[in-house]
């Protein structure tokens, strides 16, 4: 036991840097971790515990550069303006709350359902498999003609094309391993374009109020227990992201700042929870994390039990870790050099890319950064470039 708490602890501090660094992604912390952890001499199953948390830690903090930086990973993409309007209004910490308190909803709605969710995931997965080709391009259709004007849509099919080209190029290529080919893909996609458009803006700071009282009231509820489901679907529907999820299930609560933070912050964590159910009832893991456990643990209901209280266990601490570094990040926003921080992250995500996945993973990653400029600078969503993922998937199923 001693030895767990000691592995959640250091999942936990690796979850907090992950979290706050951009462009550093847990997946990326993983993949190194898969390919060192017998070196550490840990076993399997202890490897799995440091990584569980670290993810569970993540997707807590991972909202901190969205709110205080505005440099986020794709999970967390389209908090970014909903969170922006709240640092505006001077509500920065009022928002780290928010996003702390629904993911602890998020998380607890999720695993309430568990018992259920072992039941019917894989009857439903296997009930939709002949259609769910018909239903990712429903859900792509949807996110397109979310744009407001043609020009708009006609720009989000171009992106979600050339992202599901660049993506079918990657998949069938032979030069890179299937386990590390992701790593460049979104580093470009969604970790270096968003450090080099913030390296153009310029550091503005705007006064913040120090305290926040967030009422929890059943529109909170709501949205929580919403993302929670929505973490379910992420879980269900193959290459589907959090974001896109959190767009479609706006229509089913009422739309505001703070009740879409709420869903988005449950959906994060919840995905995290279902990535492993999914791995336990279909055997197909829905996340970079689980995917890698996946390869060297054969997951059966003991195990899958021990990852669950991990989860739990490991939750209450991330959001004492989240509150507190964000009150940190509140207090030292206006000394922080952000240019300086992003221009460090920039130079570690591009040597690892190069360390890890050589010449052709570089340029793989150049390819994926240039088109994630795009939606940036067209103005659509960045959801739109998850076609990396999904048009594959289209194909594969057609």
């Amino acid at each position: 036991m001693i030895e767990l708490l000691v592995l959640v602890l250091i999942g936990c501090i690796l979850g907090v840097l992950t979290g706050i660094t951009p462009g550093i992604h847990v997946n990326m912390v993983c993949l190194l971790g898969f390919i060192l952890y017998n070196g550490l001499g840990l076993t399997s199953t202890q490897f799995a515990v440091a990584m569980i948390s670290m993810a569970v830690t993540h997707t807590f903090l991972d909202f901190i550069p969205a709110i205080f930086i505005g440099v986020p990973e794709e999970q967390t993409a389209l908090s970014v303006l909903p969170a922006h309007r709240m640092v505006l209004e001077g509500n920065a910490y009022e928002a780290v709350k928010i996003t702390g308190y629904g993911s602890i909803i998020g998380l607890f709605f999720a695993t309430a359902s568990i018992p259920a969710a072992l039941y019917f995931v894989p009857k439903i997965y296997f009930l939709l498999r002949g259609v769910i080709v018909y239903v990712l391009i429903i859900a792509v259709a949807y996110l397109i003609f979310r744009e407001k004007t043609w020009k708009k849509r006609l720009w989000a099919v171009t992106i979600f094309t050339l992202a599901g080209w660049l993506g079918f190029v990657a998949f069938n290529q032979k030069i890179i391993s299937e386990n590390l080919i992701l790593f460049p893909l979104f580093t470009g996609l969604f970790g270096l374009s968003t450090i080099i458009y913030s390296l153009r803006q310029e550091n503005t700071f705007i006064p913040q109020k120090e305290y926040a009282i967030v009422d929890v009231d059943k529109n909170f509820v709501t949205s929580g227990f919403l993302g929670a489901l929505g973490g379910m679907l992420v879980g269900i529907l193959p290459a589907m992201s959090p974001s896109q999820v959190g767009i479609i299930l706006t229509r089913f609560y009422k739309e505001s700042t703070r009740n879409f933070l709420v869903a988005v912050s449950a959906i994060n964590t919840s995905d995290a929870i279902y990535s492993f159910i999914a791995l336990y009832t279909i055997r197909n893991p829905r996340s970079g994390v689980a995917t890698i456990l996946g390869k060297i643990i054969d997951l059966d209901y003991n195990t899958l039990l021990l990852f669950l209280g991990v989860i739990m266990f490991t939750a209450p601490i991330a959001l004492a870790l989240h509150l507190k570094i964000g009150r940190i990040a509140l207090k030292f926003s206006r000394k922080i050099n952000f240019r300086n921080l992003n221009i460090a992250a920039f130079a570690i995500v591009v040597f690892l890319v190069y360390y890890l996945t050589g010449f052709w993973g570089f340029l793989f990653a150049i390819t994926a950064t240039a088109l994630g400029l795009l939606p940036i600078q067209t103005g659509v969503s960045r959801t739109h470039s998850m076609g990396v993922l999904i048009l594959p998937t289209i194909i594969y199923f057609l």
